[in-house]
């Protein structure tokens, strides 16, 4: 699990605007490995990219990326983005943890928080994107998947985090990612090939957030059928669709 026991503020940079912080929960399962990983990658680039390039979402804007493969690693804490840019993420062995990684994200998340409070910091409700293309797998999988669910599920009922739960491809088990939310009808569903218009839609939503006020319910209103073929909200089919 995560080590949040020091705060460091010169991590959390000199701007007293409001923060967004978002926890990338990544599958790095070996039926990641090829192109699934490096759209993955190339996608993480540039939704870094479209971040920095913009006034009111790089100053706003909070990200760490924890991975879930062979082992839970957390590939990128909070704090600043160094100039060598995010660090390769790469796929490994049938593994997938995704309880274990999804309670090591929320611990990040928490710590966030915490040095916000104790830095006098507003911040927006932190978002959780999950990312897997497959169904727990491993030792205590499915025990750390329960506990995983139950404490996103009262975190979101008390409107304490936004979660976006995506399946990639059709061997999801999406009974289970429904679970992690109690908001989202059905998860997100998309194609490895659509990583790129994914966090393109991503990118777009926190420069909402972040720049207008969109509510967090706004962020629920995308609906996927169970087979994972298609997205229907009409906002995010605009980025899919171009």
């Amino acid at each position: 699990m995560a080590e949040n026991n020091n705060i460091n503020a010169s991590d959390f940079g000199s701007s007293t605007k409001r923060r967004l912080p978002i926890c990338f929960c990544l599958d790095t399962s070996g039926s990641m490995m090829g192109a699934p990983i490096q759209q993955l990658n190339q996608g993480l680039t540039n939704f870094i990219a479209s971040i920095k390039a913009n006034d009111d979402t790089r100053s706003a804007t909070d990200i760490a990326i924890v991975t879930f493969g062979s082992s839970v690693e957390i590939v990128m804490p909070f704090g600043k983005i160094s100039e060598e840019g995010l660090p390769e993420i790469k796929a490994s062995t049938t593994m997938t943890p995704i309880g274990e990684g999804i309670l090591t994200a929320l611990e990040l998340l928490n710590a966030r928080k915490e040095g916000y409070k104790e830095q006098g910091i507003k911040y927006y409700q932190p978002w959780l994107v999950v990312i897997t293309d497959g169904a727990p797998q491993g030792p205590n999988a499915m025990a750390n998947m329960e506990l995983a669910i139950k404490a996103c599920n009262e975190l979101e009922k008390d409107d304490k985090l936004v979660i976006f739960n995506i399946g990639v491809g059709n061997s999801v088990d999406f009974d289970i990612l429904k679970k992690v939310s109690v908001k989202r009808e059905e998860p997100i569903s998309v194609t490895s090939g659509d990583f790129g218009k994914l966090f393109e839609f991503l990118g777009s939503s926190s420069s909402s957030v972040v720049s207008s006020g969109m509510s967090d319910d706004a962020l629920y209103n995308i609906s996927t059928e169970p087979e994972g073929e298609s997205v229907d909200m009409d906002d995010f089919m605009k980025f899919m669709e171009e």
